[in-house]
């Protein structure tokens, strides 16, 4: 893996036993230094077991940048690397040999880490006196988790999340289907207050204007309009109906609408009406 890893920074800690040390960025480039993977290659591990074991990677090579202390992996288990990915071991933990030579790293879980601010990461030789490990300040249980056990965990959360998703999938396809029930209300609404107004033709909703309009809303790309306007048809249409003026004679229609069924030709008629074909007597 090409990727560095914060694993530790520099400053006042305490670790799991209560000791307080500060540590500057000399202290950093010192573990740096002392770090060669021929003599004692830090394993990557769950936790801070005792033995250092199972190694789910190893550390390849270490580095400071600034106030960090960076690390670069390899030969990462890849059911451990997809854990990581999928968010269950974001943080991580350092164990260190008293002389300051890095004895592991340790990804944890729920168990929250004693460095603060370490970014999150998306992927036993015990000495005379114990290791400094940087956790929380409490007894930790021993982590003997194995890559089948892991496997397992996996297995369960990736279940758990198809199951999540499939849930939230089912409320956006239920709350896609409500919003467009209402929309199409909306524009049924304005239609009919637009014939109610004289300002359109009973036959317009008859023959299928408000689910063309409703068709036309389902399109969101934007067009840009002769004009220079940038809107989507749905809201060009929209505006381009809204703007009709009120007609006297439609509103006579309508009245005639409500008492026999809409008449495709009287419609046609009506309208060279208003266009001026016919004259008044003609009408009468």
């Amino acid at each position: 893996m090409d990727k560095w890893c914060e694993i530790f920074k520099a400053g006042t800690h305490t670790d799991s036993e209560g000791r307080v040390k500060t540590w500057s960025e000399g202290d950093l480039d010192n573990i740096v230094k002392k770090y060669d993977p021929a003599k004692h290659e830090s394993p990557v591990v769950i936790g801070h077991p005792k033995d250092n074991a199972p190694a789910f990677g190893w550390v390849e090579s270490l580095r400071r940048q600034g106030t960090s202390l960076l690390a670069k992996f390899r030969q990462v288990v890849p059911q451990f690397a997809e854990a990581v990915k999928q968010g269950l071991y974001k943080k991580r933990s350092i164990s260190l040999y008293p002389d300051g030579t890095l004895r592991h790293v340790g990804f944890l879980g729920a168990q929250p880490p004693a460095i603060k601010g370490l970014a999150d990461f998306s992927f036993s030789d015990e000495g005379k006196e114990s290791p400094f490990n940087y956790e929380e300040n409490y007894i930790q249980e021993e982590n003997s988790m194995t890559i089948e056990e892991l496997q397992v965990q996996l297995k369960a959360e990736q279940a758990k999340n198809n199951q999540l998703q499939q849930e939230n999938d089912k409320l956006q396809s239920s709350f896609a289907e409500a919003s467009k029930a209402s929309r199409k209300r909306e524009i049924e609404t304005l239609v009919d207050k637009m014939i109610a107004e004289g300002r359109m033709l009973p036959t317009w909703k008859a023959n299928g204007i408000v689910d063309f309009m409703n068709a036309l809303a389902d399109k969101t790309e934007v067009y840009e309009f002769a004009e220079g306007q940038k809107l989507s048809l749905s809201k060009w249409f929209t505006d381009f109906i809204s703007s009709f003026s009120e007609n006297e004679l439609l509103k006579q229609f309508v009245v005639k609408a409500e008492a026999r069924p809409a008449n495709f030709a009287e419609d046609t008629k009506l309208a060279e009406m208003i266009a001026g074909s016919v004259n008044e007597k003609e009408v009468k």
